[in-house]
């Protein structure tokens, strides 16, 4: 036997170098990461609505909370609770303060002058596929996880899809149009009855995008009537049907059609009706297919908003019969739709994650028939402004020349003090105790998290003050809304559906912000340092 030459392997090395081999091909293969994320925001879905009616649940409901990986104490981090920045965390992964987007529109000094700013709004850019002018995400002061996606995957596409323009960009993260048309974003436009975009983001149309509207109204709007499916036996599960606090007051029942009062046409009645959502997962499968998401090696994005479930919920309240027949109509599409990916993409290549922007203070008036505090208020927070403003500024001991100085913080802590005898006002704070320092509570720390000094979320701030109503109270004159720091527009679901996920449902807390990162991290995708989310899946 020749024995090997100094340096090369012994035979004991030979034999470890074979056990070596022999382990490392028992290991198991490591499955790569989802080819496709898919984020649903459905726009004031409360987990209180999907726990009431969890029976009814045979679709896409179903599947994710019978596979999916569910967190049962979610909050908004942030106390102005509205659409564009429940739309905007999740996806950036930080709080408004943060990424800007502190309300819908906010108050801007502009000029000396106070002016009111859309948080999607661009006067640079056109509407394409209408008139008008267009949306770009100008107001986001963050990238988010569609940016990061493209920022690690060249081939990577970005898709967002919205019954609103604020939703649907805001999705869509920072991104514009390229050459190669990596980013995409449609709202649907009832005006123009179809889904419309920005020239941020294209010069026209595609063609799958222009047939899709073709046939938009004819598909969806059906007879022109939205007629209640609900069994006769699960319809005591809402609040009765007819009731003259909800609505206008008089169109309150089944059915509602294009022909009645409220709505102004086709395209109107399709954006505040169930045909809203299943328009726009029907575009999301078309969109799938034409542009071949989650076929690549690089994982691409589907933001789908889908903005039903607050429109009828601003309309008729959290509890009623069109709320829940809504919420089956959403639950059977939601069902289709996953079926289109099993088969588009694969069963085994797609996760979703599911949230909601905010959620929504039941109507007032069923609030006092169950015995708790309601209050509906119209002008009063105005004027209350006013007269407090006014008696503060006629105080003999307020100093300066020619009247008191009204932004000097002696004015404006006197104006919280007096705004606070009102009896539905819980809290008053200075813009100075939202700037910074020690949080007086959690409101407060609420509140930082969605102040922005140079963007005000209220007109009432401009006054220098920001207020806080007694929880139950409502400013609207009709229907319901949200936009509070209390748990019922602060707490949503938060669920993650993947092959990579082990069903559960989970207790420990968990924010909104949380979302981003943890897709991020399935998707094995480096995230920017310093978010306020985190990644939550082990």
């Amino acid at each position: 036997m020749v024995p090997f030459p100094r340096g090369s392997l012994t035979w004991s090395g030979l034999t470890l170098l074979f056990v070596a081999a022999a382990c490392a091909s028992s290991e198991p293969e490591v499955d790569p990461p989802p080819s496709l994320a898919v984020i649903l925001v459905v726009d004031q879905l409360t987990p209180d609505l999907l726990e009431r009616y969890d029976e009814l649940w045979s679709g896409g409901f179903r599947r994710l909370f019978d596979r999916g990986y569910a967190f049962e104490d979610t909050v908004h981090d942030h106390a102005v609770t509205f659409t564009s920045p429940g739309h905007a965390s999740p996806t950036t992964g930080v709080v408004p303060a943060r990424h800007g987007i502190v309300a819908n529109s906010w108050r801007e000094l502009r000029d000396e002058e106070w002016v009111s700013v859309s948080s999607v709004a661009d006067p640079e850019t056109e509407l394409v596929g209408g008139s008008g002018a267009g949306s770009s995400p100008r107001n986001l002061l963050v990238e988010g996880l569609p940016d990061w996606i493209l920022e690690h995957h060249e081939d990577a596409r970005v898709v967002s899809l919205s019954g609103k323009s604020t939703a649907g960009v805001l999705m869509a993260g920072g991104t514009g149009g390229d050459e190669e048309g990596r980013a995409h974003a449609y709202w649907f436009s009832d005006a123009d009855r179809g889904f419309v975009t920005s020239t941020h983001y294209c010069a026209e149309l595609p063609e799958w995008v222009a047939g899709f509207n073709e046939e938009a109204a004819l598909t969806f709007a059906g007879d022109g009537c939205w007629e209640s499916r609900v069994p006769a036996e699960h319809v005591s599960r809402a609040r009765r049907d007819t009731v003259d606090y909800e609505a206008d007051g008089i169109h309150t029942h089944f059915p509602h059609c294009e022909a009645d009062a409220p709505y102004r046409d086709v395209g109107h009645f399709i954006a505040q009706t169930p045909a809203l959502d299943a328009a726009t997962l029907a575009l999301a499968s078309t969109a799938v297919g034409e542009l071949q998401l989650g076929g690549g090696d690089a994982p691409d994005y589907l933001a789908l908003a889908l903005s039903a479930t607050d429109r009828v919920g601003h309309t008729f309240g959290p509890y009623s019969l069109e709320q829940l027949d809504n919420l089956m109509r959403l639950d059977e599409a939601l069902g289709r739709f996953f079926e289109d990916l099993d088969r588009q993409v694969g069963p085994d290549r797609y996760v979703v994650a599911l949230t909601s922007d905010h959620g929504v203070l039941p109507l007032p008036e069923y609030l006092e028939e169950r015995g708790a505090y309601g209050l509906r208020l119209t002008s009063e927070l105005d004027d209350a402004m006013e007269r407090a403003a006014h008696e503060v500024g006629s105080d003999p001991q307020m100093p300066g020349e020619g009247g008191p100085d009204r932004d000097s913080v002696e004015f404006r802590a006197r104006l919280a003090d007096a705004l606070e005898e009102v009896e539905w006002v819980e809290a008053a704070m200075p813009l100075e105790v939202l700037a910074g320092g020690e949080p007086v509570d959690s409101f407060t720390a609420l509140y930082r998290r969605s102040f922005h000094p140079e963007r005000l979320t209220s007109r009432v701030a401009e006054h220098g003050v920001e207020v806080r109503l007694r929880e139950g109270t409502l400013v609207r004159s009709s229907g319901t809304t949200h936009g509070a720091p209390y748990l019922h527009d602060r707490h949503v679901p938060l669920l993650f559906y993947s092959s990579a996920v082990t069903p559960a449902r989970s207790g420990d807390p968990a924010r909104t912000v949380d979302l981003a990162p943890t897709v991020a991290s399935i998707l094995e995708i480096p995230v920017p340092a310093g978010l306020d989310g985190q990644d939550l899946l082990p």
